[in-house]
């Protein structure tokens, strides 16, 4: 059997546009005589298509997509069967529609899986639309019997978060005797992920079972297909598409198959995956937006310098505008630093000085004397208390206005570069990260450095030197949060693993190895054996927590972890538990 991967990168409503890519598929696979070609989860539409799948018309356009193929299909190469996925209105009680995936041939839908295990964790909320399936659905190619499944339903027992399913697909069609089990997924990016699947696709084809595993690839809003598709034969993977920036469509012919193991990635190439996966998810974010332009600021500081980066590898240096805005806090060095960057990356760059205190004096002046209604006047030395850090934080919200007027005025859209770690504890000026996109919201402070050191035309300068916000003279992070060589464990700590108290962080960080994600782990494990680390660490803990209404209020960036900020992670803004 002869069988086509259709590894593209689909958008939610481009019925259009989805269509074209699978026609591309089909042309191709009828081209070579292949005997089935493969789409992931929920071509047609698109995943995730959230609440557009109320609009009735929504559901028309892909069923009509759906009739499009079976048209298609009467002049492809009769041999070829089409299995993709779309959106099937659900005759019965429940939930209005099913989960589906369609085999086409010669015009005809010759059989229909629905999906039986239905996510509602993390990004995903499946139950919310469609009722789940229950049987398992077959079909045959030159005396071969192949079984349907669709992403979830060969992972009911993830072991990691104890999200477990009573009913097992993988073992029915075991139980059928089925040759090749093919999978259609839209399964999302997260570190580590792909070894995770690797691992759990062949503990399943160790019966005998052949199984052609079919991802998507691309961005959408938050979240990054990898692809990675791969077929399994003998209990050892012999494909993996690896292509992620544009639609693949590798061919496999199971009679011909030498059965060479192709084994997994080699782990040091996970952090080159990673730099891809966010390129890739600025990159869709950015143009499926309509959009071909984007500005930044750009400090001279690690952060703006890797999205800088990040933006002229995803759209091309001529594409991206970097600005900077220094005020009177502002090195030499960090200014030299990012002319040197913009320099090396060949994109556009604009200095524009930043001079907030005439008008903070203005402001302050104006509401010193500013009278309410029962015409009592506050005087400039009243007891009305006065918070120093709003003069720092005027040159930052300064900064936002120049970069949003550019955006209205270049048609570029805006990008945020502030990372996980200051994130978490609301270390960033309200609005600061309130722009279109935030391409490295989900990496930690340690990823932002060693991504950065990657990339030679980022001048060693910018990652060698300490973080500062520059807002402040002689102002560093790490004099107003801890190094973060120990922060970047206890955010993750918090957010990944949800652990609150200092003694089951303590554990987590020296029992359960995750210790390695510090920069310095004799630092973190000094800090761990000091007196002050337990209080240092509630007060830390407390004010991530308090920070939930900034982080609310932030735009979209690309998920690469297990746990991000943003749709996976539902948390109340006003509570009293931190």
């Amino acid at each position: 059997m002869k069988v086509c991967l259709g590894q593209i990168n689909t958008t939610p409503g481009d019925f259009k546009g989805n269509l074209e890519r699978v026609k591309k598929g089909i042309d191709i696979a009828s081209a070579q005589n292949c005997d089935l070609i493969v789409f992931p989860e929920l071509t047609l539409t698109g995943y995730l298509s959230q609440d557009l799948l109320y609009n009735p018309e929504y559901i028309e356009a892909s069923l009509s997509t759906l009739e499009e193929i079976k048209r298609v299909s009467l002049v492809s190469n009769p041999m070829l069967h089409i299995v993709l996925g779309y959106v099937a209105m659900n005759p019965g009680p429940g939930k209005p529609y099913v989960n589906a995936a369609a085999v086409i041939n010669q015009g005809q839908l010759i059989s229909e899986y629905r999906k039986q295990l239905l996510p509602s964790y993390d990004v995903f909320d499946e139950v919310r639309y469609f009722e789940p399936g229950f049987e398992p659905a077959c079909f045959s190619i030159k005396n071969s019997k192949i079984g349907i499944a669709v992403c979830e339903d060969l992972w009911n027992d993830k072991n990691s978060d104890d999200y477990n399913y009573k009913k097992n697909p993988a073992l029915q069609y075991r139980d059928l005797g089925v040759d090749l089990l093919v999978s259609l997924n839209s399964s999302p990016y997260v570190q580590g992920k792909r070894e995770q699947r690797f691992k759990k696709i062949l503990d399943i084809s160790k019966s005998g079972l052949d199984i052609v595993y079919v991802n998507q690839i691309g961005g959408q809003d938050e979240l990054v297909f990898d692809g990675n598709s791969f077929v399994v034969q003998g209990g050892k993977v012999v494909l993996v598409a690896e292509e992620i920036f544009r639609d693949s469509y590798p061919i496999f012919d199971f009679q011909e198959s030498g059965m060479e193991s192709l084994g997994s990635k080699d782990p040091v190439d996970s952090f080159h995956e990673l730099k891809d996966l966010l390129i890739l998810g600025m990159k869709d974010y950015v143009e499926k937006s309509g959009f071909d332009q984007v500005v930044l600021a750009s400090s001279g500081g690690v952060d703006s310098a890797l999205v800088c980066m990040l933006a002229c590898e995803a759209l091309g240096s001529e594409n991206v505008h970097a600005v900077r805005m220094p005020s009177i806090f502002s090195s030499e060095h960090s200014r030299e630093d990012a002319i040197q960057l913009h320099q090396n990356l060949g994109c556009w760059d604009y200095e524009i000085p930043i001079v907030h205190e005439s008008i903070v004096a203005d402001l302050n002046e104006r509401y010193a004397i500013h009278s309410n209604p029962l015409n009592l006047v506050y005087k400039k030395n009243s007891e009305k208390k006065y918070n120093p850090v709003a003069d720092e934080n005027m040159q930052a919200r300064l900064r936002d206005i120049y970069i949003m007027h550019f955006s209205n005025a270049y048609r570029a859209m805006p990008l945020s570069t502030g990372n996980k770690t200051e994130s978490a504890c609301g270390y960033y000026t309200h609005f600061d990260m309130n722009f279109s996109f935030a391409p490295i919201k989900d990496l930690y402070k340690h990823q932002v450095f060693r991504l950065a050191r990657s990339d030679a035309r980022i001048p060693s300068n910018i990652w060698t030197k300490p973080p500062s916000a520059e807002l402040a003279a002689n102002q560093l992070d790490e004099e107003s949060l801890l190094p973060y060589s120990i922060l970047d464990p206890i955010v993750m700590a918090y957010v990944e693993g949800s652990i609150s108290s200092f003694l089951l962080f303590r554990s987590w960080c020296l029992a359960n190895g995750h210790v390695e994600i510090s920069s310095d782990k004799i630092a973190l494990q000094s800090w761990l054996e000091s007196a002050v680390a337990s209080d240092q660490y509630s007060s830390l803990v407390s004010l991530i927590g308090k920070m939930e209404y900034k982080r609310r209020q932030t735009c979209p960036g690309t998920k690469v972890s297990k746990v991000a900020f943003g749709i996976g992670r539902r948390i109340p803004i006003v509570e009293k538990w931190s």
